[in-house]
């Protein structure tokens, strides 16, 4: 069951990643400060300023201390991809508003995201 979620979850986030608006360009991504390679790392200001909240992949959902307002990816590939979806609710709750996936970030969060559901 839980490898059906995750294989559904990753398949979904696959998608958005190829349909989702969210997606920054690499150069967004030496923008992100303290977030070392193979982290995800949120930020609750916008362009990663504010407190940087480090988010365990593969750790499912993620109800954030506070709102994320832009976050940056810097796993890299080769290897298991490591990615994040976004929800403007806390528990993953309802639609999701983007996910980011291997190198990529966002500067600016539109809703704010107060969770994540992060996947290998």
């Amino acid at each position: 069951m839980r490898r059906t979620l995750r294989a559904t979850v990753l398949a979904a986030a696959t998608a958005a990643l190829a349909a989702a608006p969210l997606t920054a360009t690499a150069d967004d991504m030496g923008a992100a400060p303290h977030c070392e390679p193979g982290m995800i790392c949120g930020y609750t200001g916008y362009d990663y300023t504010g407190e940087m909240i480090p988010l365990p992949a593969g750790a499912g959902c993620v109800t954030t201390k506070a709102p994320l307002r832009s976050i940056a990816n810097t796993y890299g590939s080769p290897g298991i991809p490591a990615v994040a979806e976004l929800y403007p609710a806390s528990a993953c709750r309802g639609l999701t508003t983007g996910s980011v996936g291997p190198g990529d970030s966002v500067q600016k969060l539109d809703p704010e995201v107060q969770s994540v559901f992060l996947a290998w």
